[in-house]
């Protein structure tokens, strides 16, 4: 026996005719919907600066940018945000491979956030380089970061921790750089709450630098003396009278011939254990006719 639809047809020569599945429009209806549906899934401007602006992805955010790496595995800025919520959890060395080629092949968003993962890499590479040799050569690799950072528009707040960073590792003129070039806009008033903060976080070279920084920037003698003595004060808080002394000569500049800051130097270099020193600076204040205002 046929089938009853095999029977309709039994007696027809040539070829069936079939039933059309889907229309033309139904298949233009098909590709339009797709087309929405990857609209609304592919990242746009706006929701991608959403979530670089976001300090840490919630579950709904994080699921989104795993979707989108599942679908677009070369996508930079999905990297770069799956890097941002693994950077603690990851080997600080692959971290730092994986950001640097979007510190030059990037867009300026891109390369932001490439310096700030960098910076968390080298932060956590620096608490376990114990071995001299391993120090030393996050010591170059930082030193050229910093070097390259120069001619970037650097964030202020990036600037300053990068500052960090490289007193740590004894980079004391990188930072230097770093504070002189993007902290120029800080009146001398914030550049002494940043010393005082660094204080508080025992950071001594870096306070000292804040407020040596406050020193140069200011106009009135008195003024100039007390950021300059918080400047060398901070070293010997931390007790680092050899910083001090060398601090207090190399920054004393507009200051020298002053004799009421040549009276603190004597008692600095008695503090720190220099009484050979002490008794030079004591001979100025026989010698050296005052400069002008220097009694005020």
């Amino acid at each position: 026996m046929l089938p009853a639809r095999s029977k309709r047809y039994a007696s027809v020569d040539g070829d069936i005719p079939r039933e059309q599945l889907t229309g033309s429009w139904q298949l233009a209806l098909l590709v339009l919907v797709v087309l929405v549906l990857f609209y609304l899934v592919f990242p746009k401007k706006a929701l991608l600066q959403h979530l670089y602006d976001l300090e840490v992805l919630d579950d709904l955010s994080l699921s989104y940018v795993q979707n989108i790496r599942r679908a677009d595995t070369r996508n930079a800025d999905v990297a770069l945000l799956m890097a941002r919520h693994q950077a603690q959890e990851m080997d600080p060395a692959d971290l730092e491979h994986l950001v640097r080629p979007f510190l030059v092949d990037a867009d300026p968003r891109q390369q932001a956030m490439a310096r700030k993962l960098l910076l968390t890499a080298y932060q956590r590479q620096a608490l376990y380089a114990v071995a001299p040799s391993t120090r030393a050569r996050l010591r170059t690799r930082v030193a050229e970061a910093i070097a390259r950072f120069q001619d970037e528009p650097l964030q202020e707040a990036q600037a300053h921790a990068y500052a960090k960073l490289a007193y740590q590792l004894g980079l004391m003129d990188q930072g230097d750089r770093l504070l002189a070039r993007f902290a120029s806009a800080l009146t001398p008033a914030e550049l002494e709450q940043l010393g005082y903060e660094a204080l508080g976080r025992q950071e001594y070279p870096l306070a000292s630098h804040y407020f040596m920084l406050a020193y140069e920037r200011s106009v009135a003698l008195v003024a100039m003396r007390r950021y300059y003595q918080l400047g060398v004060g901070a070293y010997m808080a931390g007790g680092l009278p050899r910083e001090a002394l060398a601090t207090a000569e190399r920054r004393l500049g507009r200051l020298r011939g002053d004799l009421p800051t040549v009276r603190y130097l004597v008692k600095l270099a008695l503090a720190a254990g220099d009484p050979a020193l002490a008794a030079q600076y004591a001979r100025q204040l026989v010698f050296v006719i005052p400069s002008r205002g220097g009694s005020q």
